[in-house]
């Protein structure tokens, strides 16, 4: 007598094997898709600014410094010339003899990669401040006066054109 046997197919060709498969490596591919997008969440979501801070679920605006800001009677003008780039910060108030620089941050947006600062450095003894922008500003921005101490700051929302380029920030 002779047997007779029946050819096998190979492991891959099991129905059973790519049933119990299937699942997993649905699982791991969706894992691995929402993986890569989290991560690039990242540059579409900036972290909160400085002045943001968590309370319970929420998040509330920290005002202690505008408040600082309107309690030494700070206010400030900007004046910004497209043609030789610079902006000029005239500032009025109770300010530190020290301080030397104050940091104007343009946000353009929740695109964390268009903002920029601009380094003011102070005009001799005077209250101006001047600097170089690099990028000029075509779109709805907020500026933010914040000096190298950082214990006050100033905000402010322009809007192009800028009204003849002077932006006026007040407490």
């Amino acid at each position: 007598m002779s047997q007779q046997s029946t050819p096998t197919s190979p492991w891959y060709k099991q129905p059973w094997l790519w049933f119990v498969l299937s699942p997993i490596i649905a699982a791991m591919t969706v894992g691995f898709i929402m993986l890569s997008v989290a991560i690039g969440q990242q540059k579409i979501d900036p972290p909160l600014d400085r002045e943001s801070k968590r309370d319970g679920r929420g998040y509330v605006l920290d005002t202690s410094h505008l408040d600082n800001a309107e309690a030494r009677g700070i206010s400030a003008t900007l004046i910004l010339d497209e043609l030789t780039g610079q902006a000029l910060v005239n500032v009025e108030g109770d300010l530190e003899d020290e301080l030397s620089m104050i940091e104007l941050h343009v946000k353009v947006g929740a695109n964390q990669q268009r903002d920029h600062v601009i380094k003011l450095n102070r005009v001799g003894n005077l209250n101006s401040f001047n600097g170089n922008m690099d990028k000029l500003i075509a779109t709805r921005s907020t500026f933010i006066l914040i000096p190298e101490l950082g214990d006050w700051h100033l905000r402010q929302d322009a809007y192009p054109p800028f009204d003849e380029k002077t932006i006026v920030f007040q407490p």
